[in-house]
């Protein structure tokens, strides 16, 4: 007698949640228009993959994501450019002669993407928003524009007499928009993270 083997197909594994790929309003945008060519598209943009043509619904794109995709890391993920935010910076210098001038000058704080979305990875994970991001990023400014940044400060302040000790020494102070944080951040994570640029 003849015997017919036949195979099963073994069911392909889950390697991740829907959760660990993208973010909650994303997933809900998926679940609202999941044909929507644009979504698509930009799990395309997200993932390196297009949903297959036979998930239409939100549950087969869901079932698709979780066997075909890997979890994400923002902080792995390659990201071009950064954010440049103008800095004004001021100083007094006292000279040995017991005068005092004040300088002023200006120059672009660079922030490389990398570094960047290390701050907003950490946003992220402990549920932190934009406010976050911009606080730790403006006292990072404060606290390495003079070290980071070569301004050209100019000379036209005025000499005066001071009492302070006989010696070459400078106090300085820097001055720049926490609301050009804002927007510069923004206006970053929409080119490189849409989803979550929605979600800050």
């Amino acid at each position: 007698m003849n015997e017919t083997l036949v195979a099963e197909a073994v069911p392909q594994e889950s390697t991740c949640t829907i959760e660990q790929v993208f973010d909650a309003n994303f997933i809900d945008l998926i679940r609202l228009v999941p044909k929507n060519p644009s979504v698509r598209a930009l799990i395309l943009k997200l993932t390196g993959k297009m949903p297959a043509t036979g998930c239409q619904t939100f549950e087969e794109i869901k079932d698709w994501i979780e066997k075909t995709c890997e979890k994400r890391t923002l902080s792995r993920q390659t990201v071009g450019g950064g954010i440049s935010i103008r800095v004004e910076f001021a100083e007094t210098e006292y000279g040995r002669a017991q005068y005092s001038v004040r300088r002023h000058g200006a120059s672009n704080f660079e922030l490389g993407a990398n570094e960047l979305m290390d701050v907003v990875q950490r946003a992220v994970n402990d549920g932190e928003g934009i406010d976050y991001i911009v606080e730790t990023l403006a006292q990072k400014i404060d606290e390495d524009a003079w070290g980071q940044c070569e301004p050209d400060m100019d000379d036209y302040g005025d000499y005066e007499y001071s009492d302070n000790e006989s010696r070459d020494v400078r106090d300085g102070d820097v001055e720049f928009s926490w609301s050009e944080i804002k927007e510069r951040v923004l206006a970053f994570l929409r080119t490189h993270r849409p989803e979550l640029a929605a979600e800050l």
